[in-house]
């Protein structure tokens, strides 16, 4: 009985039967690779070809994986300044005000009245705080969830926000690895702990070693200038 070979190809199908010598060119060609599973029927088994030891030397040896450029260091990465956050802010802010106009669109009446409402009573000599706090309770509603869309959406899935993209901005972990979910949301949330400090939390910026705000200390962030071999 001559010796046959038969192989179950990359498409799932049985292909054969082929000499030795068939299945030894199918090999060199690199139609067979060492995991392809190979029937001999002389032992009527299903085996890997690179377990076959008249079949291993003619494998071709699998390409080595392509060696990608390393990741900066969080040490070399340039820290992003007061001012072009500042700048980065000020762009996302106006995107916050579209969204936030388009989202209150169907009540624009009732939110412009709350609104006066409560611009009249700060005018006044004794204001009306239920008043004042009804707005700021309405406006609350509106900018919380939005800003959270906004803000830990796009922090988490493009690294930063479009004010910081459109100035070559990222931010990243303390130990420069990207940011995840977790640490956007909590980086956020610090965020409005600046806001409740009058602008103190923003300031730090100008302190630190790293130029770090508030938000970023409590969430173990940076913003830095974003390197070119950087993804998206």
């Amino acid at each position: 009985m001559s010796v046959e070979y038969k192989i179950i190809g990359g498409d799932g199908h049985e292909y054969g039967p082929v000499t030795l010598e068939e299945i030894r060119q199918w090999c060199e060609d690199g139609r067979v690779a060492p995991g392809t599973l190979v029937w001999l029927n002389e032992d009527r088994r299903w085996v890997p070809a690179g377990a076959r030891d008249e079949l291993k030397w003619d494998l071709q040896s699998p390409a080595a994986p392509p060696v990608l450029p390393p990741s900066p260091a969080a040490e070399e990465l340039q820290s992003a300044g007061f001012w072009v956050r500042s700048a980065a802010y000020v762009v996302d802010a106006m995107m916050m005000v579209f969204l936030v106009s388009i989202v209150t669109y169907p009540w624009q009446a009732e939110f412009s009245e709350i609104g006066n409402a409560a611009l009249a009573q700060l005018k006044s000599a004794n204001p009306d705080m239920a008043v004042i706090f009804r707005f700021w309770k309405a406006s609350l509603l509106v900018d919380l969830p939005v800003s959270f869309v906004y803000f830990v959406g796009f922090n988490t899935l493009r690294g930063a926000t479009p004010g910081k993209q459109m100035l070559g901005l990222r931010i990243l972990n303390a130990d420069g690895s990207r940011l995840t979910f977790g640490r956007a949301f909590l980086r956020h949330c610090g965020e409005w702990i600046s806001r409740l400090t009058l602008g103190a939390g923003f300031l730090l910026v100008l302190i630190t070693p790293q130029k770090q705000a508030l938000h970023d200390l409590l969430a173990q962030t940076r913003v830095v200038f974003r390197p070119h071999r950087f993804g998206p």
